[in-house]
């Protein structure tokens, strides 16, 4: 990754884990979002949520892709069994 692009993250993760002000805070409340820690990518994934709900299709396959990946990142985790017959007939 190039040194540019390397800051352009930082910077970008930095401004997502940023927490909501009070006032954000208040509107995601009245709207019915519960959520701990508020930050700004919070804000981002229940507006992502709410264009979703709506019917929109691209924020649909986002949101799919983005739970797609979580489950695709607890199974890489977990050790799967494989059973060799081994016993000859």
């Amino acid at each position: 990754m190039k040194e540019n692009d390397k800051l352009l993250y930082k910077t970008m993760k930095t401004l997502l884990n940023e927490k909501l002000s009070d006032a954000e805070v208040e509107s995601l409340k009245a709207e019915g979002f519960t959520v701990k820690n508020p930050t700004r990518k919070t804000a981002i994934m229940v507006a992502l949520y709410k264009k979703a709900s709506s019917g929109d299709l691209s924020a649909i396959k986002e949101l799919r892709s983005i739970v797609s990946e979580k489950n695709e990142d607890k199974l890489q985790g977990s050790k799967a069994v494989v059973i060799i017959d081994d016993i000859s007939t």
